[in-house]
Order: C-alpha cells, then structure tokens, then sequence
C-alpha cells in the first residue's frame, strides 16, 4: 500500500540530469557507492514504517566525513533535496525518501567518539547501532536503552 504525500511531490525539480548527477557523484566516490539502478534502490524505499514507500533517486555510501561534505555541496549546488538515512529502523518515517531527491545513508559511520561516565553523555557517529553504546557504556554501570528490543539493529 502506498499513500501520497502531497507536499512531496511539489519538490522543484533539480538543476541537473540524473545521469550527470550519478557521474558528478562518481568523481567523489566507488562505483558502487553510488546507486541508481531501480534494483538497488528498492531496499532503500523506506524505514521501518513500511506503509510508506518512495523509490529515491539516487542513494549514495559515502565513508568519510569529507566525502559528505562534498556530496552535500553539490547536491546545494544544483538544488538535489537530500534525506539522510542511519539504520534505516526508525517507524515515524523519517528517512523516507524523496523520488526527485538523494538518500545519504550514514550507516559506514559507526565509531564511538566520545564517552562521558561522569556526565553520562556519548557523542557518535549516525550509524552507531544502539547496542554498541549500551556495551561501551556497560564497564561504567551505564545503559544506553531508549528502545531494548531494536537495540542490535537501530543506530
């Protein structure tokens, strides 16, 4: 079942050619870090509210803080909305992607970079999972737990 969302499909369209966005893309990262193929891009159509579905433009792998920056630069340059995507587990729809837009999965980013017992604070990378801050946390007597069954899977 797909339902609409109006304000969705009134997204301007992009100052760029899919084709030359893929290739612009191609030049910051892998290959296969870029996918635009329907195929590849079915996972990708929603969180874990399933009952929403939008097949993304473009979803693109980056592995480093600078290869975003460059993807975001772009996509500004030639007004390609963006979502970003983590785990992809959340169920309000958050990463629901956008047809005319790209979908930046975060989920290569993964260290913890800072752990803070004493103010029991963690600063992390998006694609963190849940469980991984609860083990990091443990040796202090603390827990990270806003949802303990998706712990394993949601970042």
């Amino acid at each position: 079942m797909q339902t609409e969302h109006r304000e969705l499909d009134d997204i301007p369209e992009s100052r760029i050619s899919k084709q030359a966005l893929v290739e612009r893309l191609q030049e910051i990262l892998p290959e296969n870090a870029v996918l635009h193929e329907v195929e590849d891009l079915h996972p990708y159509e929603c969180d874990g509210l399933s009952a929403y579905r939008r097949i993304p433009m473009i979803v693109v792998l980056p592995t480093s803080v600078e290869q975003v920056q460059k993807i975001v630069k772009l996509c500004h340059q030639f007004s390609v909305p963006i979502v970003a995507r983590g785990a992809g587990t959340g169920l309000s729809g958050g990463a629901l992607p956008l047809e005319k837009g790209l979908l930046l999965s975060l989920a290569k980013f993964k260290s913890i970079l800072e752990l803070n017992a004493r103010s029991r604070t963690a600063r992390v990378q998006p694609g963190v999972r849940n469980l991984a801050i609860s083990e990091a946390a443990k040796p202090h007597g603390l827990y990270y737990a806003p949802d303990p069954s998706s712990q394993i899977a949601c970042s």
